[in-house]
């Protein structure tokens, strides 16, 4: 991986490695945790609670630990000491078995691990703030995190054909030990360029319409639960090999690697990103309704083909709309807000998932439908009322 060249040089590069061990971590755990959890003799339950405890963490980890990297300007030192916590966390995972000690580390990790994507956000954009076409630039670097993600989901599934599910616990701790590293060497660069109380989009307090895009685009995001938390083991029950699951899943995030990199032309201001995320809500609507049908490996290739629309056109939009709307010195506390907001949503769907998967089986899609039609709504209001009051963006992102 030698990076994507973007104008921020030498520290582009090393932001897009920071993203692809972050992000291969993720596709690690996504995916393959609740199949380590199954290993340690848990029941769909406890996975489901399990999935869930890091979630409900986040809500109170990630706002407070933004704000302390906003309060001092230091996000690329705070980012730093998150992932080396966490790949301590990882590797106390190993020593531990049953429901209450796997829970507690779980938890434990999250306290570091939840803030990570929306700090990294948050030191990207301040990075390449005034760069021409900032969008681009950003997800030029943002899809390393997407092919990182991509390569896991393939190196883990073919781990699992050969070694079982204990090779997962070893991927996990080996990403985030890279990622820790990738942080540290991030903040040799960017560590000064970041700066207390970034000028917002010329809001002076947080408004309706940053409220209404934060909890449309969590609805949006959070509606993932049932794929990510019970998704691979519904395919294992139905016969799919470990392989093809990998490969489905890095179909997935081919579809976003393809977004990343060329949507940064198409979004040209807060009015363009808000008819995105309606765009993206309908879309994800449509994607769980197919998959409540149960469908065949074709019908499933297709459908995780739209992933790049209902999670990286959702992600994409929502955090530069942000970046529009959240008041000076708010930027790190926007972007955590809304991870806060999707995690605490998930956290409930995905403990209801836990609840519901063995009764309901693919079933569980139509709930997950449902919480994205709420989201829909709320984002549409969000696009109308932009049309009606519109938010003349800064010169730069951040």
């Amino acid at each position: 991986m030698n990076g994507p060249a973007v104008g921020a040089g030498a520290t582009g590069k090393r932001l897009s490695w920071l993203y692809g061990f972050l992000f291969f971590e993720l596709g690690v755990n996504l995916p393959f945790f609740p199949l380590w959890l199954q290993a340690q003799s848990l029941g769909a339950d406890a996975i489901g609670i399990i999935l869930a405890a890091p979630l409900l963490t986040r809500i109170v980890a990630n706002p407070a630990v933004a704000a302390l990297a906003d309060r001092n300007g230091r996000i690329s030192a705070v980012l730093s000491v998150c992932a080396v916590l966490v790949a301590a966390g990882t590797a106390l995972l190993g020593f531990v078995s049953g429901f209450w000690p796997i829970l507690l580390v779980v938890i434990a990790i999250a306290l570091a691990q939840g803030p990570l994507i929306a700090l990294a956000d948050a030191m990207t954009l301040s990075r390449i703030a005034g760069e021409p076409q900032s969008e681009l630039t950003y997800g030029r670097i943002r899809l390393w995190g997407s092919i990182g993600f991509a390569i896991a989901n393939l190196v883990a599934g073919w781990s699992l054909e050969w070694f079982a599910a204990p090779s997962i616990l070893v991927l996990l701790l080996l990403s985030a030990v890279l990622t820790a590293g990738a942080a540290m060497r991030c903040g040799t660069v960017v560590q000064g360029s970041v700066k207390p109380a970034l000028p917002g989009g010329g809001l002076s307090r947080p408004s309706l319409l940053l409220v209404g895009t934060i909890a449309g685009a969590a609805l949006v995001q959070a509606s993932h639960a049932a794929f990510y938390g019970f998704g691979t083991l519904h395919w294992r029950d139905s016969g799919i090999s470990g392989a093809a699951m990998g490969g489905l899943w890095a179909v997935g995030v081919v579809s976003e690697i393809a977004l990343f990199a060329f949507l940064g032309y198409r979004i040209r201001g807060p009015a363009s990103a808000s008819a995105l995320l309606v765009l993206a809500a309908a879309v994800t609507m449509l994607r769980w309704a197919g998959m409540a049908q149960d469908p065949g490996i074709v019908a499933l290739l297709l459908l995780q083909l739209t992933q790049g629309v209902t999670f990286g056109a959702t992600h994409l939009a929502s955090i530069f709309l942000l970046a529009r709307l959240a008041p000076g010195g708010m930027q790190a506390r926007a972007q955590a807000w809304l991870a806060a907001g999707w995690a605490g949503v998930m956290a409930g769907l995905t403990t209801l998932s836990g609840r519901l998967y063995e009764s309901w089986g693919e079933q569980i899609y139509l709930v997950m439908c449902v919480v994205a039609a709420v989201g829909l709504m709320l984002l549409f209001g969000v696009m109308i009322g932009l049309r009606r009051a519109p938010v003349r963006g800064p010169a730069s992102l951040a």
